[in-house]
C-alpha cells in the first residue's frame, strides 16, 4: 500500500474528515452518509487503489508499446557507441562481441533512430545524415531463420506503437520493407545469402549488418553509400568472415596509415549483466563451453584472434590522432634499431613526457647503407632538439664485421657515427618474455588507462601490433615483429622523466655548463 493510501485512511478516520469531504471525493453510486468513518475509508481506499492499478497497467502497457521512449539504460559499450554515432567525422562503426551482449539490439535502435532523427529515449538529435527522407539498410543472415525470427522481431520489438508504421511483405512473407508514416524515411531487409548483384543499384544513409556479410555483399551495399556518404554499421559475433578483420575494424588509408573514420567497440556477454542478463544465465551457458567457445560465444574473440600478443592494443584508446607540431624540449627520447643485411632497416623512436606517459613519435622503414641511416636518424634528432637517453641496436649488428679483422662491425660504424654527435649506442637486452609484458601494462595499466600512444603516421609499428602472433608452440612469431621488438626493448628501459635542473643538480652541473639541448648533457 502507498504512502498515499495509508495517509488518506489517517485523514478520513479523524474527526476532521466525518463531513462533506468524504462524500465529495466518493463515487456517485456510493451512499457514505450511513456508514462509518472507518467503513467510508475501506471505500475510498479501494477506489484509489483500483484507479492507482488502472494507471499503472497504463504506463506499463505504454512502457511495452513504446519501449524505445524508456531505453534509458544502455551497457556501457552501447552507450560508448551511441556517443560516437554522434561524429560526423566518423562513416564506419563496428560492434563486435560475445553472444547476448547487446548487439542486435543496439543495431536496431540505431536504425531506427537514423529514420526518425534522433534518439527517441532522450530527444536527442541526431546531426547526421542531413538528407530527408533518410533510407536505411539493414542485412541480416538467411530468411528463414535469422531475419524472420531474430532480426524482424527485434525491430517491431523497438518501434513505437504510437508512430505510424506502413511494412511490406516480401515473397517470404516477412516485413522486408518499411515506412515511417511521419517522416516518409524508409527501412529496407536484405539478406547475406542473396546474390550481390540483388543488393546493388541502391543508395542510403547507413548499412547495418547483423553478423558478418560476405565480402561481395558489403562492396554492393557500400556503393549506394556514396552518393550520401553514408555510414555502415557493423554488429557481429566473429566466429567466421576473418576478412572484417583484416578490411574493416583495421582498415587502412592508401597510404597504409590506420584509417580512423573507423570507430569499433568491443563488448563481451558479461556487459550486458544487469542490462537485460543475469550472472546466474551466463555461468549457465559458459558450462556448455570448451574452452575455445568460451573465447569466441562469451568474450567474442574468434579463434583466428586468440593467438593475439598484444589484444590490449585499441585504435580507439592508442593512437595519437592530432600529433605534435613540436616535441617539448625536456622530453627524453629513446630509439631501437633493429638491422637486417637484405631488407629494411626498422627504426622506432619513443618519448618520455613529462607526465610519465610514452608517445611511439617516430619510425624508420627503409632500405639503406648504415652510414644513410645513421644520419637520416641524427636529422631527426636533431630536428626535435630533444634530449637523447639511449639508442639501441640489435645484438646482430655486433657480430656484422667480415672475415678481415680490419673490417668494422655495423655496431662499430654506427657507434662513431653517434659520437661525433654526442649519442652513445647500446646493444638492446633480448628478455622478450618480460618485455612483452612491460608492453601491456603499459597498454593498459592497474588504473585501466593506457600509459603509452603511437602517432597515427606509424603505420608499419601499428600494423605489427595488430598482428603480432603466438606460433604453434606458443613463442611469438618471427613475421612482421621488427618494430614491435623494437617496443619491447624499449619498454625494458623503463625510462622515467626527470626534469632539467634534477639532471643538473645530479650530476653536478655548474650552471654556467653549455650543454646540448638535443642530448640533455
Amino acid at each position: 500500500m502507498s504512502e498515499d493510501v495509508t495517509s488518506l485512511i489517517d485523514a478520513l478516520t479523524s474527526d476532521k474528515s466525518r463531513d462533506g469531504v468524504v462524500t465529495s471525493m466518493a463515487s456517485p453510486s456510493l451512499t457514505l452518509n450511513s456508514t462509518s468513518p472507518r467503513e467510508e475509508a475501506r471505500i475510498r481506499v479501494m477506489e484509489l487503489e483500483h484507479r492507482e492499478t488502472t494507471i499503472l497497467k497504463q504506463i506499463s502497457k505504454d512502457a511495452d508499446d513504446n519501449k524505445i521512449f524508456h531505453f534509458k539504460r544502455p551497457n556501457p559499450p552501447q552507450k560508448i557507441l551511441l556517443d560516437a554515432y554522434q561524429d560526423q567525422n566518423l562513416k564506419v562503426f563496428t560492434f563486435t562481441g560475445g553472444n547476448r551482449s547487446g548487439k542486435t539490439t543496439i543495431g536496431a535502435l540505431l536504425a531506427l533512430s537514423t529514420l526518425f532523427g534522433f534518439y527517441p529515449w532522450s530527444g536527442e538529435k541526431i546531426l547526421f545524415p542531413h538528407r530527408k527522407p533518410r533510407k536505411v539498410r539493414l542485412v541480416g543472415q538467411d530468411w528463414e531463420k535469422h531475419i524472420t525470427q531474430v532480426v524482424v522481431p527485434a525491430l517491431h520489438t523497438w518501434w513505437p506503437k504510437s508512430r505510424p508504421l506502413s511494412t511490406k511483405k516480401n515473397n517470404m512473407g516477412a516485413d522486408a520493407f518499411w515506412t515511417d508514416m511521419l517522416t516518409g524515411s524508409t527501412l529496407e531487409i536484405m539478406s547475406n545469402r542473396q546474390e550481390s548483384e540483388l543488393h546493388e543499384g541502391w543508395d542510403g544513409d547507413l548499412v547495418v549488418y547483423d553478423e558478418p556479410p560476405r565480402r561481395d555483399i558489403r562492396i554492393a551495399n557500400t556503393r549506394g553509400l556514396v552518393d550520401r556518404n553514408g555510414r555502415e554499421l557493423f554488429c557481429m559475433t566473429l566466429l567466421k568472415e576473418a576478412w572484417v578483420d583484416q578490411e574493416v575494424i583495421k582498415a587502412r588509408n592508401e597510404d597504409g596509415t590506420p584509417d580512423l573514420t573507423v570507430f569499433n567497440v568491443h563488448a563481451e556477454i558479461f556487459d550486458n549483466v544487469g542490462y537485460g542478463l543475469t550472472q546466474e544465465a551466463v555461468d549457465l551457458f559458459a558450462k556448455k563451453l570448451n574452452p575455445e567457445e568460451k573465447e569466441a560465444r562469451l568474450r567474442g574473440i574468434p579463434s583466428y584472434m586468440s593467438g593475439l600478443i598484444l589484444p590490449q592494443f585499441n585504435r580507439q584508446l592508442h593512437i595519437h590522432k592530432t600529433g605534435f607540431k613540436k616535441i617539448p624540449l625536456d622530453w627524453i627520447i629513446d630509439l631501437h634499431i633493429d638491422f637486417h643485411p637484405s631488407k629494411q632497416w626498422a627504426v622506432l623512436f619513443m618519448a618520455t613526457g613529462n607526465h610519465g606517459f610514452k608517445y611511439c613519435i617516430d619510425e624508420i622503414w627503409e632500405h639503406g647503407s648504415w652510414k644513410s641511416i645513421g644520419e637520416d636518424i641524427v636529422r631527426r634528432l636533431r630536428k626535435w632538439d630533444c634530449r637523447v637517453n639511449h639508442i639501441l641496436i640489435d645484438p646482430l649488428a655486433k657480430g656484422n664485421a667480415n672475415t678481415d679483422l680490419d673490417e668494422e662491425s655495423v655496431f662499430d660504424k654506427l657507434y662513431n657515427l653517434f659520437a661525433g654527435y654526442g649519442y652513445t649506442l647500446s646493444v638492446a637486452s633480448k628478455d622478450k618474455a618480460s618485455g612483452i609484458e612491460i608492453v601491456k601494462n603499459l597498454l593498459m595499466t592497474e588504473n585501466e588507462l593506457p600509459a603509452i600512444f603511437f602517432l597515427s603516421h606509424l603505420k608499419k609499428t601499428i600494423m605489427e601490433i595488430e598482428g603480432w602472433m603466438y606460433d604453434e608452440n606458443g613463442k611469438p612469431q618471427k613475421k612482421d615483429d621488427d618494430f614491435v621488438e623494437g617496443l619491447y626493448r624499449l619498454a625494458l628501459l623503463d625510462t622515467q622523466y626527470e626534469s632539467m635542473n634534477e639532471v643538473e643538480e645530479a650530476d653536478n652541473i655548474r650552471p654556467t655548463h653549455q650543454y646540448q639541448t638535443c642530448t640533455g648533457y
